[in-house]
């Protein structure tokens, strides 16, 4: 083998691939870098060892829930005086206190208060919470008492017919604006035969809605008989048949009568 041919098995050739290896960039170059090198992680290893501990580390509530569990859990023995004494005056375990053996088997058990309120405060709680529930049912009992079927139905019923009257007046006096309108008279008879609305109008250069106030002094049904009348006389109009009739002899031939009952019942005949 000539001296220019490399022995790749050779001691001297593995040696400078060694050497040549070290001195690659990004590697350790000096005995200082590496000794950072090997403070650096012998501090991040500390460091997370301190990481995972404080994960798995209990925080002082759980410590104490957990030897208070675990004491709770625990039964008393001979070491605990107590026992001692109440073994001496004929004590067994398992077995009921009182001379005829008709006691507690088993300690009185322990309530952990939870939360900063007083004592005090929890049970003042508790009672106005007793206190409402009580006014609750006492209230739903008095109104299973006191139902009354028909008063019930009566009540509903006469709901309904106010609905229903309001709704023909509101009908009433749109018929009686727009008919007044087309005989160009610029304002209705009363104020409520027109239905009222909001009037816009300029004061201290801001614009108000400004709705009339007037005291009305009659009821629904009432207004409502009286629009109708002034329908049927000044326009010849029935808001039940929606017809405005050619003469007063017509509307008594064609119209059943000036009440939505007597077109109900004139429905009901045909």
């Amino acid at each position: 083998m000539s001296d220019e041919e490399c022995d790749y098995m050779s001691d001297d050739f593995l040696a400078k691939l060694t050497q040549e290896s070290e001195n690659r960039p990004g590697l350790k170059r000096s005995y200082a870098s590496t000794r950072e090198h090997e403070k650096w992680k012998k501090k991040e290893s500390i460091l997370e060892e301190q990481r995972l501990n404080k994960k798995i580390k209990k925080s002082i509530k759980e410590i104490e829930e957990d030897k208070r569990d675990q004491g709770l859990q625990t039964s008393i023995d001979s070491s605990n005086k107590g026992f001692a004494m109440l073994a001496k005056m004929g004590y067994k375990p398992g077995t009921s206190l009182g001379k005829d053996n008709s006691g507690r088997t088993e300690p009185v058990p322990i309530t952990v208060k939870a939360g900063r309120g007083g004592l005090g405060r929890d049970e003042a709680m508790k009672k106005l919470k007793e206190r409402k529930q009580r006014i609750l049912e006492e209230r739903a009992r008095k109104l299973v008492a006191d139902f009354n079927p028909n008063a019930f139905r009566a009540q509903m019923r006469e709901k309904h017919m106010m609905k229903r009257l309001e709704s023909d007046l509101w009908k009433a006096q749109k018929s009686c604006r727009q008919l007044d309108l087309g005989k160009e008279y610029s304002e209705p008879m009363e104020f409520w035969f027109w239905p009222r609305e909001k009037e816009k109008k300029l004061e201290d250069d801001f614009e108000e809605l400004i709705e009339e106030e007037e005291e009305i002094i009659y009821s629904v049904e009432e207004q409502l008989v009286m629009v109708v009348e002034y329908l049927r006389t000044e326009h010849l109009y029935c808001i039940f048949c929606a017809i405005n009739f050619t003469s007063h002899e017509d509307m008594g031939d064609s119209c059943p009568g000036p009440t939505r009952d007597h077109h109900d019942s004139d429905d009901h005949d045909t």
